[in-house]
């Protein structure tokens, strides 16, 4: 059963008359009656009477019309869906997210104010290549790889505004080597990060509690169970965080790449260069904001 053939039949019924569909059709009247006898054979019923003046449909052939109807209009609807889906598929930008999710999270909304018709879809996993940007950090590296930006970021150390580090301007992060440490899963590219100043500050740290929510983090910090690390402008204002102190690090330095990368697969995209570009004014913009502050 072919396409041709179902159209054909359709504009036969519509007419009921085999001279004037053909003529609609713009076929000769012997190919369209040799058409509607293959679909009749390839079915095994009749779909026509034959009448005087024409042709009339069988009980067949309008219950083929019926069942017909909602699949040729699904045809019909087609490519009108194709290109919607296609020009959805173009405006929407798909990123992977490992780190700063505060910061891009308000980075999308800041440009959805100005591109309301641009969708976002996003994924967390370091497997995941279904991306057109990835978001995720590394300890500081010279050299960014192919089709890579880098913004750099220090961390503070977070405590509790009652401890006694509240009061100092800056510490050295071996001055709390004996504290207990509230962080991040250890699925978390930042975790791995904080293990490493730690390391480079001569301790394992230990650890009182680890949680997947930064705002977790900060608010067990403010109840008193101990301290953390709070990375500059990815995690949002510091200083509204209400009973936590965050200290500038010494030594070692505390500092790590938020590297924002291009799926080298997915590169034709205006739209994704676009975003690429403002997400980074928009980081750099906060990370201006938060200098003045410390200012």
């Amino acid at each position: 059963m072919e396409l041709q053939q179902l159209q054909y039949f359709l504009v036969a019924a519509k007419y009921e008359h085999i001279t004037k569909a053909a003529n609609s059709l713009h076929i000769a009247q012997p190919a369209l009656s040799q058409s509607i006898k293959r679909l009749e054979a390839e079915l095994g019923v009749k779909l026509f009477d034959r009448k005087k003046g024409g042709i009339a449909l069988s009980d067949s052939g309008k219950l083929l019309v019926e069942e017909l109807k909602p699949i040729m209009k699904s045809l019909d609807d087609l490519p009108k869906k194709l290109a919607d889906s296609a020009r959805k598929q173009y405006q929407t930008i798909h990123l992977n997210v490992l780190a700063a999710s505060v910061l891009v999270t308000n980075c999308i909304i800041a440009y959805k104010a100005k591109h309301p018709e641009v969708n976002f879809q996003f994924v967390q996993s370091e497997a995941s290549t279904d991306y057109d940007l990835c978001i995720t950090a590394t300890l500081p590296r010279r050299n960014p790889g192919l089709n890579q930006i880098t913004l750099e970021e220090d961390f503070f150390l977070a405590v509790p505004a009652t401890s006694k580090y509240a009061h100092y301007d800056d510490i050295d992060l071996a001055e709390v080597a004996e504290e207990g440490f509230i962080v991040m899963a250890d699925t978390r590219p930042i975790r791995r990060i904080c293990d490493q100043f730690c390391l480079e500050a001569g301790f394992a740290p230990e650890i009182v509690f680890e949680s997947m929510n930064f705002e977790a983090v900060r608010s067990l910090i403010s109840a008193g169970l101990g301290v953390g690390f709070w990375p500059e402008y990815s995690w949002g204002d510091a200083a509204s965080s209400g009973n936590v102190t965050f200290l500038p690090i010494r030594s070692p330095e505390c500092k790590r790449d938020i590297i924002i990368a291009y799926n080298q697969q997915f590169t034709g995209n205006p739209l994704v260069k676009d975003f690429h570009d403002f997400l980074i004014r928009y980081a750099m913009d906060c990370k201006e904001q938060n200098r003045r502050r410390e200012g």
